[in-house]
């Protein structure tokens, strides 16, 4: 008897302090099912964001860093990163291979596949990571 309360209190300590590590992960992972029911604080075209950031980097940072943005423009490519999740380059013209707007798409799309071809145009929402280069979006959503 004295064993049976001892291994279930130690299976009952266990089980809540797993559930309460799996509660705490998953908070802190940021999924973007919350993404799909929110809406962007920012509607931008890709050209203009573009222009924005190259322009006004104090600007850009001020108005559209760590912001939840909805990016309007014509995918002008696309690919797998090295985790494997799709990148969707968007940009103004897709023949100017000039700068564009990287959006790094949540992991849904791995399983689904892409809804968009290269010359198509769409809205990716996501929160604005920053720029380097190209101005670069993560936890993206493909609106439409």
């Amino acid at each position: 008897m004295e064993k049976r309360i001892k291994y279930g209190s130690s299976l009952l300590f266990f089980l809540i302090a797993g559930l309460a590590l799996y509660g705490y992960f998953y908070h802190i992972s940021g999924h973007s099912t919350d993404l799909l029911n929110k809406e962007a604080d920012i509607h931008v075209s890709a050209g203009d964001l573009i222009g924005i950031s190259n322009n006004n980097e104090s600007l850009f940072n001020h108005h559209y860093l760590y912001r939840v943005i909805s990016v309007k423009g014509i995918v002008k490519g696309y690919g797998k990163s090295e985790t494997g999740a799709y990148v969707i380059r968007l940009g103004t013209n897709p023949d100017l291979p000039a700068l564009s707007v990287n959006c790094n798409l949540d992991s849904m799309y791995n399983h689904w596949g892409l809804p968009v071809r290269a010359g198509d145009s769409c809205t990716i929402q996501g929160t604005c990571a920053g720029q380097l280069k190209n101005v670069i979006l993560v936890q993206c959503i493909i609106r439409d």
